[in-house]
């Protein structure tokens, strides 16, 4: 009964200390994102579905690819759907044996809007920061604000700047070596 106390014991301390965040290892997941934007005097409120592929190209910096998927409601204004393809990097700050770490993460999308059938060029820079809480050492929880910037012909001559929180699931694969 010892033993098997103490393999479950180990088995529960050992899962935090290989949190994947170093060189080598592979990034899949993806967030939600909720959105309250201002432009001028209109309002409108955004939800945003974002899967998002990365490899740690060094240990806690990874850089990769997100797809923005975008429905926006404005108030009193017709929906619009928006896709963007955008580049990410990412850093995690605190060492990767942590069950809790704190990441940064920003990108430059581009894509179209698509509102009434026509569809009109769209760009957009974000950072979001939060912490990302490891459930098990290849999975993580994350928790982030967000700032972002959208611009090109579907905004016109004023950028929209939103501010918003993201829920995401990220899983950290193979590859690199543990630390």
């Amino acid at each position: 009964m010892k033993k098997v106390l103490f393999a479950a014991l180990m088995t529960i301390a050992v899962q935090g200390v290989f949190a994947q965040v170093n060189k080598g290892q592979w990034l899949v997941g993806g967030n939600v994102s909720f959105e309250s934007t201002k432009q001028g005097d209109a309002k409108s409120t955004s939800f945003t579905f974002s899967p998002k592929g990365g490899y740690f190209f060094a240990d806690k910096f990874a850089g990769g690819l997100r797809v923005d998927f975008e429905s926006t409601k404005p108030k009193g204004a017709d929906a619009a759907t928006d896709l963007l393809i955008a580049p990410f990097v990412r850093y995690y700050f605190l060492p990767a044996a942590d069950k809790v770490n704190i990441f940064a993460d920003g990108s430059y999308g581009f894509g179209s809007s698509k509102r009434l059938g026509n569809s009109e060029s769209l760009n957009a820079f974000a950072f979001s920061a939060g912490p990302a809480i490891f459930l098990s050492p290849n999975t993580a929880l994350e928790f982030a604000l967000q700032y972002r910037s959208l611009g090109g012909d579907a905004i016109g001559d004023d950028r929209a700047n939103n501010f918003g929180v993201n829920i995401g699931f990220q899983i950290h694969l193979g590859g690199g070596a543990k630390k």
